[in-house]
């Protein structure tokens, strides 16, 4: 019995290892990797004197790579020659081209361009300074560069500094130092020589270290700066019973703020026309303009009412509806044009042009005599198109958007009533042509909430100034709750003059919902407000056009400040909200 037990028993056994061994598990290949590479020697040594240029070789650890290093790298004072930077084992090569400057620090600064070679791990801010004399230069400079219109950093743009402070130096000379931005913005500019300096931030497109004009964003500081160095001596805590005195070195400016803008192109010419259509043409400029096209037709007599003008707000595309059939019914126009062109000094005057637009009706399909009789000519009408949403908010128009210039409006022919039970009851209401906009209309009334109304308009309502009219127009509208609005009270101090303060719907893009103009402290209402997350941007307006300008460098005239309240205004319907900002001279600060 007990011999059959240990049989048993030592079967089970074998069985067991057998098994263990056919169900071997893969290996896990340990932890994940997460240490960057070191550099373990440099030759020469980093911080070295009297180096005469040649190679530079920087030792690792382990194998790295190089991930974008004609952008992540940057040899500051900058070379004309870029230096040929290259892997050979674990080590990193680079060989300087160029003459070096005597008595000058060096520093070359790889941003995340290294990494180890198995996970990617970035070696972070690495840099190697040498300097070409018996000493190092040591100061510095320090700050951020953001996007003037919306205060976002600006990563990988160039700041500049030159110790020649002529104003035409960003456009025609290589700076003496330079910087790139990180993510956040920030920059800055080590081992300076002492000197005064005039500092300039770019993105560098054609990356010939100058800038040239608009196409590149750009920004200055408006002071000239000198970089210090302070020594300070401090009591330091070595143990719990004693302490040593310890001397330390600040090094400043460490705060300064380049505002990044795309200058207006100063140039300014023509650069499409055609004739889209018949009785239509089209004139497209390259940037806004303040002075008139003038138009001579060859060969024309044509009377000086002959068009309407259709224009933006920006006055480079300008449309000329023809009113006259003498001109429009020829299939080819000879035109004389007139305007304001720069010319090669950049001063803008006057040139004329002689252009030829032609237009050919499109061709008929033919149609077979057996399709012609069934067929029915439809009879050329006006075409319009009504702006309306399934719930009408109750503080917005009807806008009515038009194919052609509107020449006659029967106002008994557009009948507009609220709908009642089975009742249909006439309401008041005014029909305007909106602002600047010669196709563009709106129907205004007093809406009811949670209503419903109908609007007619027959087809005598509406004639072009082609002497067609509109096709009969239904709809029907359905007005929204006046709980579903909310309101925000928002109490602006330390107005200085002309200020924008718009309502912004919070996101990544910037889209304004309202916008109101102020001159003093004040409380500003925004409402009829959907219940979503808001913020609000202020823009102090200079030159009180309405809008935000851009600056100018050759004026010295920065961008127009902007400022956010950062906060998220959370809008609930039928809810009242207030809100204290404060507009000091270095944003906005959040009021108690």
């Amino acid at each position: 019995m007990k011999k059959t037990a240990l049989s048993i028993l030592l079967g089970f056994t074998i069985s067991a290892f057998i098994y263990s061994c056919a169900n071997v598990g893969y290996p896990t290949g340990g932890p994940v990797d997460k240490t960057p590479p070191k550099v373990i020697k440099t030759f020469p040594e980093n911080y070295a004197l009297n180096f005469k240029g040649g190679k530079i070789e920087i030792f690792f650890d382990e194998f790295v790579q190089l991930n974008d290093i004609s952008e992540n790298f940057v040899i500051s004072p900058p070379l004309k020659k870029k230096p040929l930077v290259k892997l050979t084992g674990r080590s990193i090569y680079l060989k300087l081209e160029e003459e070096l400057k005597e008595n000058t620090t060096y520093t070359l600064d790889f941003g995340k361009g290294i990494a180890d070679n198995n996970e990617t791990n970035p070696l972070g801010e690495y840099q190697f300074v040498f300097s070409t004399g018996a000493s190092l230069d040591s100061l510095s400079i320090r700050g951020k560069v953001d996007n003037a219109f919306n205060e976002l950093p600006v990563e990988k743009s160039m700041v500049m500094a030159y110790l020649n402070t002529n104003d035409s130096v960003p456009l025609t000379l290589i700076p003496d130092y330079i910087a790139k931005t990180d993510s956040a913005g920030n920059f800055q500019l080590n081992q300076l020589q002492a000197g005064t300096y005039k500092l300039f931030a770019l993105v560098d497109g054609n990356r010939d270290y100058m800038y040239n004009g608009p196409g590149e964003s750009m920004g200055f500081f408006d002071s000239l700066i000198k970089p210090t160095a302070h020594r300070y001596e401090q009591l330091d805590t070595i143990a719990e019973d004693s302490v040593v005195l310890k001397e330390y070195t600040a090094l400043t400016p460490t705060n300064i703020h380049i505002r990044m803008f795309d200058e207006e192109n100063p140039l300014q010419y023509l650069t499409t026309y055609k004739r889209s259509r018949r009785e239509k043409l089209e004139f497209k400029f390259n940037a806004k303009r303040s002075d008139s096209l003038k138009i001579d037709f060859v060969g024309v007599n044509e009377k000086s009412d002959w068009f309407l003008m259709q224009k933006n707000r920006t006055n480079d595309t300008l449309s000329y509806w023809i009113t006259d059939a003498n001109i429009y019914n020829r299939d080819t126009l000879l035109v004389a044009l007139q305007y304001l062109k720069t010319d090669s000094v950049g001063q803008l005057v006057p040139f004329m042009d002689t252009v030829k637009l032609n237009y050919k009706d499109p061709k008929k399909a033919k149609i077979s005599r057996k399709k012609k009789k069934k067929t029915k000519i439809r009879k050329p009408v006006y075409n319009f198109k009504v702006k309306t949403s399934s719930t009408q908010d109750l503080n917005k128009n009807i806008n009515i958007k038009f194919e052609e210039p509107l020449a006659k409006v029967n106002l008994d022919s557009i009948h507009f009533f609220e709908l009642k039970d089975t009742l249909k009851i006439p309401q008041a209401f005014t029909f305007v042509q909106d602002s600047g906009k010669i196709l563009s209309y709106s129907l205004q009334t007093k809406w009811k909430p949670e209503t419903k109304y109908q609007l007619i308009a027959d087809s005598t309502a509406f004639q072009n100034i082609y002497g067609l009219y509109s096709d009969k127009y239904t709809g029907r509208i359905t007005t929204r709750d006046q709980e579903y609005y909310g309101k925000l009270f928002l109490n602006v101090s330390g107005v200085n003059g002309s200020v924008l303060v718009q309502l912004l719907k919070s996101g990544k893009n910037e889209k304004v919902i309202k916008t109101k103009k102020i001159y003093s402290d004040q409380t500003v209402l925004f409402d009829y407000l959907a219940p979503e997350t808001y913020i609000i941007k202020i823009i102090e307006d200079s030159n009180d056009n309405g809008l935000w300008d851009t600056g100018n460098y050759a004026q010295k005239l920065q961008p127009e400040q902007v400022y956010y309240f950062r906060k998220e205004i959370k809008l609930r319907s039928n809810w009242d909200v207030e809100e204290k900002i404060n507009i000091p001279t270095n944003g906005i600060v959040i009021q108690p």
